[in-house]
């Protein structure tokens, strides 16, 4: 493009509309020097709106204290002609939108291990930003109020990281949100934030068990014609738990959904670290494992398979009914969702039994069994995790008599 963005070259524009322009750019250096970044400004048609000046600086003083590996980081920020633009981390790899779409489209759904993995990774970077304190000690008291999918990146590297604190409420916020006014999307919403009733950490919680029933049960929780529909939907609390939906998954994991996701917000999980912890513990009775290394070469083997289809990547554009571009603007670097089935040339291995086979994984062996408990105790202290979990051990212990930690594979056809 030859564009300058302060000291920034703009190699393309991503996405232009909502609030913001999005674009690839790099910076230049001595000696061969070159760092590629994603560089986020305010939309030309709303330059000269102080609202949304302020809104724009508060997202990126709060990013900047925000430095942590599962949270999307902020390298500069600035004005040029008139127009104030941020400098951020280029994360190689996809939306957690696109992962859930895509594992919809090509009917292998979400391993189980890797869906609480990457819920894990987030809660770990939730936890840190909602006890952050400012230099001289003083709590942020932070929400993000806009968890969703299209806000979490997986990289090839296998971490996730949260983005877009655009609409973060925050004690250093200049531009504070009046009475009445709800902020965020509405189906990852809490029914207090639906209530415009003042918010604290736990509507986050909520925001993240949505995303975690998602991305286990291959369809969205609140998928309905219209919001009206949507708010009625939360509101009512009669979610359908992931197992009916999905079979294998145990019932720990119904459990920890149904707490996240309680409409009473006293009986959700007092904060991200306990739901972590919660999520850590089912992790460790499984019988396979997920790390970064295997959620990388998950998302790698899924973004590479449908890169082979040919098919060139749809530079999205805003319409009202899709508000994403308000935020991050990351989604647009996803790859188009396969129309059809594919394959993939390095396939996860085969831990689980066929659809229709009475295969289960084997038990962990005794010494798998003691590691796991040796670690329940300590993990206990947090929060207590053991009672939010409870009968998770005897659970996998059983599983003879129980064949519960099972995970369906659909045969791909040509």
């Amino acid at each position: 493009m030859g564009e300058r963005v302060g000291p920034y070259e703009v190699t393309e524009l991503l996405a232009a509309g909502g609030m913001a322009e999005i674009f690839l750019g790099h910076k230049d250096g001595p000696g061969g020097f070159e760092k590629e970044l994603v560089i986020k400004r305010i939309a030309k048609k709303l330059l000269g709106d102080r609202e949304i000046e302020h809104m724009f600086v508060d997202e990126a003083r709060v990013q900047a204290l925000l430095d942590h590996p599962n949270i999307v980081q902020i390298y500069d920020f600035g004005e040029d002609r008139g127009s104030y633009y941020m400098a951020m981390e280029l994360v190689r790899g996809a939306t957690l939108r696109w992962v859930i779409d895509n594992a919809g489209a090509v009917r292998r759904p979400i391993p189980m291990q890797h869906a609480l993995r990457i819920a894990a990774d987030i809660l770990c970077g939730l936890h840190y930003a909602h006890e952050r304190t400012d230099d001289d000690g003083a709590a942020l008291k932070l929400i993000h109020r806009d968890i969703s999918p299209v806000n979490v990146l997986i990289s090839r590297a296998g971490i996730a990281k949260l983005c877009d604190f655009g609409v973060a409420k925050s004690e250093i916020q200049r531009v504070m949100t009046r009475a009445g006014i709800v902020k965020g999307k509405f189906r990852y919403m809490s029914p207090e934030q639906l209530n415009a009733e003042t918010l604290d950490r736990r509507a986050d919680l909520f925001a993240v068990g949505t995303v975690l029933w998602e991305m286990l049960s291959g369809r969205r929780l609140f998928d309905h014609q219209n919001e009206d529909d949507v708010v009625a939907a939360i509101r009512k609390g009669d979610y359908p738990a992931p197992s009916e939906l999905r079979p294998g998954i145990p019932r720990p994991i119904d459990r920890i959904l149904r707490k996240a996701l309680h409409t009473n917000r006293e009986r959700r999980f007092k904060n991200a670290r306990e739901f972590q912890l919660a999520c850590e513990e089912i992790l460790r009775m499984l019988p396979s494992a997920s790390n970064s290394v295997l959620v990388g070469e998950y998302v790698s083997a899924e973004l590479d398979g449908t890169a082979g289809l040919g098919v060139p990547t749809r530079r999205r554009q805003y319409t009202p009914e899709n508000d994403s571009l308000l935020a991050s603007g990351f989604e647009v670097l996803d790859p188009p969702v396969p129309s059809s089935p594919t394959t993939i040339s390095n396939p996860p291995p085969a831990d689980y039994a066929d659809e229709g086979s009475d295969r289960v994984a084997p038990p962990p062996g005794v010494v798998g069994r003691l590691a796991g408990a040796l670690l329940v105790a300590p993990a206990a202290v947090f929060g207590g995790v053991g009672k939010a979990i409870e009968g998770v051990g005897s659970l996998f212990s059983q599983r003879k008599r129980d064949p519960e930690v099972r995970l369906t594979r659909t045969q791909m056809r040509d």
